[in-house]
């Protein structure tokens, strides 16, 4: 396994950023960079942004924050936070030199050069979809343009560079469609849906998506709600809060269908990421992390956790030495 630099955001307001490597398969702790209820985390070579709840106070804006990543993957000179013009901002990625932010509260997608769209509607379900609620954005996988997930609306959005809208898709009505992943084909898209532990299937081709098929993440039905999702190879990974678990599903270039569910070692696991063959939960409500072999359709609980405050992200940047 390689060496990687790991950033948590733990989400309270005397959290911040923690700083651990991976080495030989095993997290180091480094050191932690206080900040007030760090949302979601961007990290590039040299770079991290991190967004923020509610930096200004009484505004009740969310903000976004830059820091510079020194040769040891040490966070330094935190740059002016910048407002995101919308309530709590919850995911964010940086595409064509410019970072764009997904405003749950607000239900809006925002770019650090100033353009907002703000999305209108609601959807069936009364309590969770009274209004949107936008909750992911990225790059497509061809990076031709931008995708913005609104659970509210059960959308996903395809944006230019100027928040000019290009294409809408849908989810089934009421299932929330809240994060994405991409196949390694380049062309094939699935979307986690929170509201109704699902995952839909989409086609993607020159900036549109196309629905599928759509499939229970857990194929019981619980009181359980679909959060992160995650592919490798011919598996597609979700985590699921309130059942406390991620699921493995298989694709075969068709389907999709359930191969297991593994408890996730803590409560509310709301991000996991894989790195190589090591997957690793960040479990909100356990204040924990737990780490996991991933075994092709299975996972192997490592049984090593790491305690931190309601942790709710974690990415992971490539070392060269550590």
């Amino acid at each position: 396994m390689g060496n990687y630099h790991l950033y948590f955001a733990s989400c309270v307001q005397d959290g911040g950023i923690w700083h651990y490597t991976l080495r030989e398969g095993a997290l180091h702790q480094q050191e932690k960079t206080l900040c007030d209820r760090p949302m979601y985390l961007y990290v590039e070579e040299g770079k991290l942004w991190a967004l923020l709840r509610q930096p200004f106070g009484d505004s009740g804006e969310s903000g976004l924050i830059s820091f510079n990543r020194d040769s040891a993957g040490r966070l330094t000179n935190p740059g002016e936070t910048m407002s995101t013009s919308g309530v709590v901002a919850c995911h964010l990625c940086r595409w064509k030199g410019k970072i764009y932010a997904a405003n749950y509260l607000s239900g809006s997608i925002w770019s650090s050069e100033g353009a907002l769209d703000v999305h209108e509607g609601r959807g069936i379900h009364p309590i969770r979809q009274e209004t949107p609620h936008t909750h992911y954005v990225m790059p497509s996988p061809d990076g031709a343009c931008l995708l913005a997930v609104d659970l509210g609306l059960d959308a996903i959005y395809s944006y230019d560079a100027s928040l000019g809208i290009l294409d809408v898709a849908h989810v089934p009505a009421g299932h929330g469609a809240r994060h994405l992943a991409y196949g390694e084909d380049g062309r094939t898209i699935f979307c986690a849906n929170e509201l109704a532990s699902t995952v839909t299937i989409f086609a993607y081709e020159d900036g549109k998506l196309i629905p599928g098929q759509t499939v229970s993440a857990l194929g019981r039905p619980v009181n359980s709600t679909a959060a992160a999702i995650r592919v490798k190879g011919e598996y597609v990974y979700v985590s699921n809060r309130g059942d406390d678990s991620i699921s493995c599903l298989h694709w075969d270039g068709k389907n999709l269908e359930l191969c297991s569910v593994t408890p996730c070692g803590g409560a509310s696991p709301r991000d996991f990421l894989i790195v190589e063959d090591l997957l690793i939960c960040t479990n909100e409500a356990g204040n924990n992390v737990a780490l996991f072999r991933v075994e092709g359709d299975r996972l192997a609980d490592t049984g090593e956790r790491i305690c931190m405050d309601a942790p709710i992200c974690v990415v992971a940047q490539a070392a060269r030495i550590i």
